[in-house]
């Protein structure tokens, strides 16, 4: 009656099985956080190419007042700063309170505008745009 017992093996097999389970979970969660931060960062940046959009097009119909009518440009000081927009998180305009994207107007001429987007410091989409009086 020399029975040896193989549930050490066992023990150790069970272990080596769980071990191999936290380094799975481990790698999906690694996973998944950073394909969170990517739909993040892309969902960031669509809102700023939708708000860019949005402003060049206002630009170029309307010009600097149209900005100033629409989207409550705040015009810059004679510092050389540029002029300033804000929107909340949906890119609505918004004239106070705390605004989650920056739009930063640099007028070069009366008919050239180089707009920023900004969510906190982090630029998000830069866009130039030109504006063409119609001659009627």
């Amino acid at each position: 009656m020399n029975r040896k017992s193989h549930s050490g093996v066992f023990l150790m097999e069970m272990i080596g099985v769980v071990f191999f389970f936290l380094l799975c979970a481990g790698i999906c969660t690694r996973i998944f956080t950073k394909a969170d931060l990517i739909s993040r960062e892309a969902s960031d940046l669509n809102r700023a190419v939708i708000i860019a959009q949005s402003s060049c097009e206002v630009f170029k119909e309307k010009g600097k007042e149209g900005l100033k009518e629409v989207f409550a440009l705040k015009e810059s000081g004679s510092n050389g700063e540029p002029s300033r927009m804000e929107f909340d998180k949906n890119g609505e305009s918004m004239t106070s309170g705390q605004a989650v994207f920056s739009a930063e107007a640099d007028f070069q001429e009366t008919d050239e505008m180089v707009l920023t987007i900004k969510k906190g410091e982090k630029i998000l989409y830069t866009l130039t745009v030109n504006r063409h009086e119609n001659g009627s």
